[in-house]
């Protein structure tokens, strides 16, 4: 029980320093948007990477939560974040591409 309270925890800090860390570019971007035509090419791609980092954030803190605290709805939580990683994984690499 530990082991996967110290992973959601780790997933918990990954996507807070991302999403952190994106979240400031975005704010860059949005106020220079007009005034450099390449950063209105790259925007769909920043706010994406921004949303999905934000979303997994979200996911691990219910999971972190839910273990710690020993809810009935722990397993699924868990579950929610596994998926959430992989699909946030396949659509970071898409929109990579």
């Amino acid at each position: 029980m530990k082991g996967i309270q110290i992973f959601n925890a780790v997933a918990m800090a990954a996507a807070a320093s991302f999403a952190s860390t994106i979240g400031v570019v975005t704010l860059l971007y949005a106020i220079y948007l007009d005034s450099v035509p390449r950063l209105r090419e790259d925007w769909p791609l920043v706010v994406t990477t921004f949303l999905v980092f934000c979303v997994l954030f979200l996911l691990s803190v219910l999971a972190f939560h839910a273990h710690r605290r020993e809810k009935a709805w722990r397993w699924p939580a868990e579950a929610v974040l596994l998926l959430g990683i992989f699909g946030g994984g396949g659509i970071l690499y898409r929109a990579l591409l």
